[in-house]
């Protein structure tokens, strides 16, 4: 193994000791301040977690990230549709798009500790094989999430993806924040480009965030408007990927 590649590897295996700690002593503190209001007690609590980890990935591995577009956070509800290549913007995004929660598989609430954090902090789970029923999951529990003033973040990819591609979008979170008449904000980031899919080492670099302004969604299909928020995040991220 190349020198660099295993000084790559050792600052992985310590980034990951360093989260495994943060996540156990994070996810007490969940349970301790369950009785409190979401807002309140556990919104803040994994904002604190969301931030430590992202810092330690600067810190020990080199990931550092900028924003652009941050005036296109709203203060209100939204619904987040997001490129997604590597667990790290599900960390990121959770301090920096609060308050809010995420749709994710059923099987990431089963990993101990982690997976309860989820659950305790409003994620919503889905079976991704269960075809209709997953969809209609999304929108009523979105619909009540919303309600209590969460902003939901969604991949509609559906799975992290390698950089430089662009498969087809769900049409779930369109079709929720339609149905809600809620606005629709587009993300884009180049993570993958130091949290590679399914690789263990971290690469050092600066990952950009791209906020889109919110769609336009009147007279207009929920079809047409996936398409267009595609067509958005496709050529932002060729941008970030020359």
């Amino acid at each position: 193994m190349p020198m660099y590649t295993l000084f790559l590897a050792l600052r992985a295996a310590l980034f990951y000791l360093v989260v495994s700690v943060l996540v156990l002593i994070f996810t007490t503190l969940l349970f301790v301040v369950l009785p409190l209001p979401f807002r309140y007690g556990r919104q803040q609590i994994s904002r604190g977690w969301a931030h430590s980890i992202t810092f330690v990935g600067k810190l020990i591995c080199g990931m550092s990230y900028q924003i652009i577009g941050a005036e296109n956070i709203p203060k209100t509800p939204v619904v987040y549709l997001s490129k997604h290549q590597s667990a790290w913007e599900t960390m990121t995004f959770t301090g920096l798009l609060t308050p809010n929660c995420f749709v994710c598989k059923e099987a990431l609430l089963k990993i101990p500790f982690f997976g309860w954090s989820m659950a305790i902090c409003r994620a919503i789970p889905i079976n991704r094989s269960a075809g209709v029923s997953a969809f209609k999951k999304v929108l009523s529990v979105g619909k009540s999430r919303l309600a209590e003033g969460l902003s939901i973040i969604i991949f509609p990819e559906g799975t992290r993806v390698a950089p430089k591609q662009h498969p087809k979008f769900h049409r779930t979170g369109v079709t929720l924040a339609t149905s809600c008449n809620v606005p629709i904000i587009p993300i884009a980031h180049n993570s993958g480009a130091c949290w590679r899919r399914n690789e263990f080492i971290k690469r050092p670099g600066l990952i950009t965030i791209i906020i889109g302004k919110a769609i336009e969604q009147s007279g207009k299909t929920a079809e047409a408007i996936n398409q267009e928020v595609h067509q958005w995040m496709q050529t932002q991220m060729e941008q970030l990927e020359k």
